[in-house]
This record gives structure tokens, C-alpha cells and sequence, in this order.
């Protein structure tokens, strides 16, 4: 995988160095209720740019999920030449994880990355989510940070389906073999801490 630094400046209204990859994503629009497989192939503080098929309009929310990086609430700015760039909307707390994340990822690649995200886990005991159409789903959580959780549960809620999770809104980014994985539409809070 290639993984390069490059300057914002010349025609580029973006205001921060963008770090230049391929990884793999997960694009969810509120909005159509449809996920879309996507590459990341860049990634700033400030946004990103996306390959996807049959991507949304301009001017729409969306929530991008990067592989390895966690979830990001964002707003599509524009498309050139097959190219999506969406502009992140979160707080100075993420964009400041997310400048760190890079910076592991610029350095030691997704090695890096994942030890560092492993060093975040939070411990909860949360037993059961509700769902869409409000009923209830017995779980156990296998694995969760602050942008994502994998489930163990008989349950099958659709892709893409929101669910509550504690007092966290989630949607489902996945189904495997003892469960699903989560993706949060919000920071998870301290009530989820022991």
C-alpha cells in the first residue's frame, strides 16, 4: 500500500495535509438508508476523498466509516473526476485522535494503528440493544471503542439498520458468524465505563 503526505496548496482548498491510501470503507446515508462500499483515497483532519459506485448527491450527510480509523459524520462537498470529497463535521477532541491516527498510520502503517486502537477499548456491560422497530435483542459485546462495537447475539437486525446500544445510537455495519459490528452515530459516554 502506498502511503504518502501531500501539502495542501495551489488550486487545493483543503487545509491540511492529506495522507494519500487505499483503504477500504463503509459509507452510510442516513437520508436513501443505504450503506455503500468505498476507498479511501485520502484522508485529512478536515476530510476526506472516496471512490464509491453510485455515490450521493452533494450537500448530503453521510457517515463514513474508515477501516482501522473509526466512524465520521460528513457532509458531501464535492465530486471530480470519479472522486467524492466529503468534509468532516466532528469536534476538536476527534480531529485532534484523528491527527494522532495519522501520524501512527504515516509512520507504522496499519500495524501501528491497531495497537494503538486496542490501547482505547473501554470495558461495559451492556447485555441486550433495541431495535429499529423497538424490540429487544440479548448480546454480549465482544470487542468496543468509542467509534464501533462487535456483537455476539442470534440477532440479524439489516445493514445499515440504526439500533440503540446502552444509550448510544449505532447502525449495523455487518453480519458474521457469532453476531454483527456496529458502527456509533455517536460518541460513547462514560455510563459505558465500569
Amino acid at each position: 500500500m502506498k502511503v504518502e503526505m501531500q501539502p495542501a496548496g495551489g488550486t487545493d482548498r483543503r487545509s491540511s495535509e492529506r495522507v494519500a491510501a487505499e483503504l477500504e470503507g463503509k459509507l452510510f446515508v442516513p437520508a436513501e438508508e443505504r450503506t455503500l462500499d468505498c476507498i479511501i483515497i485520502n484522508l485529512s483532519v478536515g476530510g476526506a476523498g472516496i471512490k464509491c459506485n453510485e455515490p450521493p448527491p452533494l450537500d448530503a450527510f453521510v457517515v463514513l466509516y474508515v477501516e482501522g480509523f473509526g466512524r465520521f459524520d460528513a457532509v458531501t462537498a464535492r465530486y471530480t473526476e470519479g472522486e467524492l470529497g466529503l468534509k468532516f463535521v466532528c469536534k476538536e477532541a476527534k480531529r485532534k485522535r484523528l491527527e494522532q491516527d495519522l501520524e501512527v498510520f504515516v509512520r507504522e502503517g496499519m500495524s501501528g494503528l491497531t495497537h494503538l486502537h486496542r490501547d482505547r477499548r473501554i470495558a461495559t456491560r451492556i447485555t441486550s440493544f433495541t431495535c429499529a422497530d423497538g424490540s429487544r435483542a440479548s448480546c454480549s459485546i465482544a470487542d468496543i471503542s468509542l467509534q464501533s462495537a462487535t456483537l455476539r447475539t442470534l440477532a440479524r437486525p439489516a445493514i445499515g439498520e440504526a439500533i440503540l446500544l446502552g444509550n448510544t445510537q449505532a447502525w449495523v455495519e455487518s453480519h458474521h458468524e457469532q453476531g454483527i459490528d456496529v458502527q456509533f452515530l455517536e460518541p460513547t459516554g462514560s455510563d459505558h465505563e465500569r
